[in-house]
């Protein structure tokens, strides 16, 4: 997909900065390589006026682009006039394909059944996520078509931008022939583009990374049985530590836009369901800012929990405990313990980003006892969790939250389950932070038959002003499962079964 160009002046590169635009230039010239050329086309938008006429034409050469020209600004663009009702707006090629909603127009030496495709596949994602699931038409859609175009290329990458045209910005689609060598490929290349057009309807307030989140996300609900969105999970699950809301043109940080699907499945399975993530687009309609609500204020708009929630997220993450578990990557591991006593710290390739997380698992068979683990980490708010998983189901979880980067937890009776410590530090920016830890087992003592009641004159099993404690130091969660207690937020359970990863394709 595209955004806008007002989505483009959020890009980091500065127009005038001769070296970025050499840098991006020769990135253009790869774009092939990438799976989705959304993030650099936005930043050859920033660019664009800035750019020598070599430099363009270099572009031009790699992005060859239907009636206007996709890099010229839309202001410098004359409208065109509007044509009669319900055609499309505008019109790109004699080869035509007409529907309900939208004209697929393609190149010569497109198969025409491709293109028949292409209109079916995007017909059915309109029935799917604006007549069912109630996502707003595109803008335009109900005076014109809506124009979806194929180009003779070698590519399987798509775009999504819009047009000016009778006085309004009107979203179309551009792809390459390659995307239907597989069809199935093709159907989630339109439900995801599609969602992107939806998108442009309720303003430009979301940060970008929710953009590709969601249009991942969204490709499950319209094809459910092809789950190409598993394969782009990996974005996030091979780098936790990236930070949470981060926007990058190339490399894991581009990646990570679309991995971030996993928070879209998370808001799904535990915090309403379809209707919380469409809800946080409704949201960002009423929103004056642009490209800059982060995922702690879709929660706080949502009337959401934003400490919790995040906690309850990152623990979920360690076992990959959503409803479709088997599609979804195993996380990173960022260390492994296998005897104890043990300890540990944080590196410098991979220290965890604003609410990125680093998982350090301690395999089960290590022993029985209580499980004391202390943690030390920059300056900042972290969350440090212990997460107990026996099989693949998440269990218990003991939390708490620093304010000082200082805490120690104990996860009591631990040995026949896998425990994961969950850190992550509670901040925005995107720095790395580092911290250490150290591992204890104390062993259990041993049960002598009686109850020790001390200090409870009362008889109720629980010591005289001990107001914390309830019948048995768990809470019943989610799914059966129970989490310890004693922390400022606590965790629900599920189950997981971690799967093989698909070969991602290029999108957009």
């Amino acid at each position: 997909m595209l955004l806008s160009i007002a989505l483009a002046a959020a890009n980091p590169f500065d127009p005038s900065d001769l070296r970025a635009r050499r840098e991006l230039l020769d990135l253009a010239e790869h774009a092939s390589d990438l799976p989705c050329q959304t993030p650099l086309v936005a930043a050859l938008h920033r660019h664009w006026s800035a750019m020598t006429p070599a430099e363009r034409a270099r572009v031009d050469a790699v992005f060859p682009s239907p009636g206007a020209g996709l890099f010229a600004p839309v202001l410098e663009r004359s409208e065109a006039a509007p044509p009669p009702a319900k055609d499309s707006c505008w019109s790109w090629s004699d080869n035509r394909i007409v529907g309900d909603h939208f004209v697929v127009e393609y190149e010569t030496g497109v198969d025409k059944n491709d293109a028949q495709t292409f209109l079916e596949d995007l017909e059915y994602s309109w029935s799917v996520e604006v007549d069912e699931l109630g996502w707003r038409a595109p803008s335009g859609s109900d005076d014109y078509l809506l124009v979806a175009y194929i180009q003779n290329d070698r590519t399987g990458g798509a775009i999504t931008y819009f047009e000016r045209c009778g006085g309004q910005d009107i979203p179309y689609i551009a792809t390459g022939k390659d995307s239907w060598d597989d069809p199935d490929w093709g159907a989630t290349m339109a439900a995801h583009e599609f969602n992107h057009a939806s998108q442009f309807g309720y303003g430009d307030a979301n940060e970008f990374w929710w953009w590709e989140a969601t249009a991942t996300w969204m490709e499950d609900y319209v094809y459910p049985n092809t789950n190409y969105w598993s394969g782009y999970v990996t974005g996030y699950t091979d780098n936790p530590h990236i930070a949470l809301g981060t926007y990058s043109d190339n490399g894991d940080g581009f990646w990570h836009m679309y991995g971030m699907a996993i928070f879209a499945f998370y808001l799904d399975d535990y915090q309403g369901g379809h209707d919380t993530v469409m809800g946080t687009w409704e949201d960002a309609s009423r929103d004056r800012g642009s490209y800059s609500r982060t995922a702690e204020d879709m929660a706080d708009d949502r009337g959401l929990d934003w400490p919790g929630l995040y906690a309850d997220f990152a623990a979920r993450n360690a076992t990959m405990a959503y409803k479709q578990q088997r599609y979804f990557p195993d996380i990173d591991i960022h260390d492994t313990v296998t005897i104890l006593p043990a300890d540990g710290k944080s590196n410098n390739n991979d220290e965890p980003e604003g609410y990125g997380q680093n998982y350090i698992l301690f395999e089960k068979g290590l022993g029985d006892g209580d499980l004391v683990v202390s943690f030390e980490g920059d300056d900042v708010d972290w969350s440090v969790q212990l997460v107990e998983s026996r099989s693949g189901d998440l269990d218990r979880v003991e939390a708490t939250t620093t304010t000082d980067g200082v805490a120690e937890l104990t996860l009591s009776a631990t040995g026949a389950a896998d425990v994961y410590l969950v850190v992550s530090p509670l901040t925005d920016r995107d720095a790395g932070y580092s911290y250490t830890w150290t591992a204890q087992l104390i062993a259990t003592p041993e049960d002598t038959g009686s109850e020790d009641t001390a200090g409870d004159t009362d008889g109720d099993g629980i010591a005289d002003g001990d107001t914390d404690a309830d019948d048995d130091g768990t809470i019943e969660i989610g799914g059966g499962c129970a989490c310890e207690t004693g922390a400022p937020s606590a965790m629900a359970g599920g189950m997981i079964l971690l799967a093989g990863l698909t070969v991602a394709r290029r999108r957009s």
